[in-house]
């Protein structure tokens, strides 16, 4: 009885201990919401001649002003169709009819032999 009781305590302070190294460990070290990198640009090429277009990180907001660009087009011409449908049924150029479905077959289907 008296080996189990030392036997627990030993491993008893022995947890606490680790338990204490890890903590303090895990303190020394920053929460990765902390760490802020920053991506640097890519220096061009000062050897003369003509400098290659920027690849990588050093084209990133090139790409982004075009993709942005992009989008803005596209959504203006959305825009404009959207326009134009909402004109064409205002004006009456498109019926639109509603139905109750009851006539409908959709959903009814027939075994195939």
């Amino acid at each position: 009885m008296r080996k189990d009781t030392y036997l627990n305590v030993v491993l008893t302070v022995i947890a606490v201990l680790l338990t204490v190294d890890v903590w303090t460990r895990v303190a020394q070290q920053p929460f990765p919401g902390e760490i802020a990198v920053a991506q640097s640009r890519s220096q061009p090429n000062r050897a003369g001649g003509r400098t290659p277009t920027p690849t990588g990180v050093s084209a990133i907001g090139r790409e982004a002003i075009q993709q942005r660009d992009k989008m803005i087009q596209q959504l203006t011409q959305i825009r404009e169709q959207f326009v134009a449908l909402r004109g064409l049924l205002e004006s009456g150029g498109i019926a639109v009819k509603v139905s109750d479905g009851s006539t409908t077959t959709r959903g009814n289907t027939t075994r195939r032999r």
